[in-house]
């Protein structure tokens, strides 16, 4: 069993994003299974680079596309994005340094923030996105709780 599956729940309705966040977790899958068979750092940190390489890729192709579908949302999804780069960053240059390592809790995580992020914020743009397309003109918005 992987660490970390995709499902058709998982899906925004977009191929481009669907195809990227099955990549991220490919890799962490990967990653995930090199630390379990104590590979060492070369390749874990390969991997670990890859994953933060795609990571970047990913939100600034995502960023684009919530921006062509108007999505009101899309400053707080950006901040979503960026404070996670900026933890993996300072955890990569940790790791590279030799001050930390690996962990379980570090691959939790990456697992359950891309998860979360995918389930709740990704589907939200997109959901809004697809609502804008019906509607007209008017700017996507996101979904407000009731309150």
């Amino acid at each position: 069993m992987a660490f970390f599956d995709w499902n058709d729940n998982m899906s925004v309705g977009n191929q481009v994003i669907d195809v990227d966040h099955r990549k991220l977790i490919l890799y962490l899958n990967e990653m995930q299974e090199a630390m379990m068979a104590g590979h060492g750092k070369d390749i874990l940190g390969t991997i670990l680079n890859r994953l933060v390489a795609y990571t970047h890729e990913h939100f600034a192709r995502e960023e684009l596309i919530w921006k062509a579908g108007r999505y009101a949302g899309l400053e707080k999804h950006k901040k979503e994005h960026a404070d996670l780069l900026k933890t993996v960053t300072e955890f990569k240059a940790k790791y590279d340094k030799g001050t930390i390592s690996l962990s379980v809790d570090v691959m939790n995580f990456l697992r359950d923030w891309l998860k979360n992020h995918i389930l709740k914020s990704d589907k939200e743009a997109a959901a809004a996105i697809a609502a804008n397309a019906l509607g007209g003109t008017k700017p996507a918005v996101a979904a407000r709780p009731a309150h």
